[in-house]
């Protein structure tokens, strides 16, 4: 609770963007309530990379040196740049991003990323198998919301921010749209696998992909390969898309409650990338049991982040393709900003909906011009782009520079003046 305003601040989600928030709140003195549905954090994921604007953050949040002691080299961030080849025999390679030290980046299993932001919160004000299925909001300026549970219990705040993920079922509160709505399949799955460096040298399966993060090219699918974990795990993302119909076709549309993930057998996952060449082949031999991830996304764009004084942030606003490694970073944008302005002294629950107005106008078109170049960038990696699978084409399409062009602190400068260019703060 801020010591300024008393405001009481509720969070839905205790995944990335969420936790984010909850630790840049911690870190001005205000503890938000976050309301996790699953027993503990972290129970679903694999590796995660983080760009260097979401390292920015978690420098703020001390966070940076944790994260550092679960890469390949510990101490040193282990996303310094990627060679882009292509999967057929030969592997030629088409591009190699020189990565200046400002850009680095890090990956890390997303249970250990969860765990360090954790450290920074208050357990108490972490409550478990806690399921939001409603938020019920007022048109007073005073007014709290009141957040039911699966459970049948109920909780209130002054604000209520939904970071609940891509699938939200809380979306509706902010957009008045049904999920099926703003929901979308993309047309791409996912296998995802993490492999040991013990079994694959058990099975006699060159381990030289360990060293830096690749991207194995193909027609319609692509592979990305980089290690966590100290270097003792890869970690292997091969996806799969369809271009011949558009996001969200009804032809091959999914029901929100399909599940996203299903464990299929390694000959399916062995199928779908027989062209191939033989030493990819064998490290996506060492999964055993693939998880097959169909990707949904917000889509079409929303037309707001924000209602009164709710607010969407990370996938639950603007769930986006991975091909960029952009979603958490957008995920940690939007919860640091959030945090610096609902903390700041003249913040309070009579003027929250106006400070969640400037929060909506200037994340909503970074987060969702970035989510269009994400969409982009995998078109190129699967050879759709202009030039096919030429080095031409690949360069092309490397969009890192807007996301990496982020600097901390900025946008908290650009949205208190313009907050008091509108006369919320003084």
């Amino acid at each position: 609770m801020s010591v300024q305003s008393g405001m009481q601040i509720a969070i839905i989600g205790g995944g990335v963007c969420g936790l984010t928030c909850a630790a840049a709140l911690a870190q001005k003195g205000i503890n938000a309530h976050i309301y996790e549905a699953r027993a503990k954090l972290g129970e679903i994921g694999a590796g995660i990379g983080l760009g260097c604007n979401a390292l920015a953050i978690m420098r703020e949040l001390g966070s940076y040196d944790d994260i550092l002691a679960n890469t390949a080299e510990p101490g040193r961030p282990n996303l310094r740049g990627f060679s882009l080849v292509l999967g057929a025999d030969g592997h030629e390679e088409l591009y190699t991003r020189p990565t200046p030290p400002e850009e680095y980046g890090a990956a890390i299993h997303r249970g250990a990323f969860l765990e360090t932001l954790a450290k920074h919160i208050d357990p108490a004000y972490i409550h478990f198998n806690k399921r939001a299925i409603a938020v019920t909001t007022t048109e007073g300026k005073t007014d709290q919301s009141v957040i039911t549970f699966e459970d049948g219990t109920t909780a209130k705040a002054d604000v209520v921010l939904i970071a609940d993920g891509v699938k939200s079922s809380l979306r509706s509160v902010v957009t008045s749209q049904d999920v099926r709505e703003t929901l979308s399949f993309s047309n791409t799955v996912c296998y995802r696998g993490l492999v040991t460096q013990e079994q694959a040298a058990a099975r006699g399966v060159d381990t030289s992909y360990w060293d830096r993060p690749s991207v194995c090219l193909g027609a319609g699918k692509h592979i990305v390969i980089y290690p966590i974990s100290k270097g003792a795990v890869i970690n292997i993302a091969a996806f799969v898309a369809r271009y011949d119909v558009p996001i969200g076709h009804t032809s091959i549309a999914r029901s929100p409650e399909q599940p996203s993930v299903e464990v299929v057998s390694n000959q399916e996952l062995m199928d779908q990338y027989t062209d191939f060449g033989g030493s990819i082949r064998a490290v996506l031999g060492c999964i055993d049991k693939p998880n097959k991830w169909y990707i949904s996304v917000v889509y079409p764009h929303l037309k707001t982040y924000v209602r009164g004084k709710v607010a969407l942030l990370g996938d639950a606003a603007h769930g986006m393709l991975p091909h960029l490694y952009a979603g958490a970073g957008q995920g940690a944008e939007d919860g640091w900003l959030l945090a610096q302005l609902l903390s700041h002294p003249q913040t309070s629950a009579q003027n929250a909906e106006e400070v969640l107005e400037i929060y909506d106008e200037l994340r909503r078109p970074r987060s969702q011009k970035i989510w269009d170049q994400t969409l982009e960038a995998g078109k190129v990696q699967d050879g759709m782009g202009l030039g096919g699978l030429t080095a031409d084409s690949v360069v092309a399409g490397q969009q890192l520079d807007y996301i990496n062009s982020y600097q901390l602190g900025e946008d908290v400068r650009e949205a208190v003046e313009l907050l008091k260019a509108r006369g919320v703060f003084a």
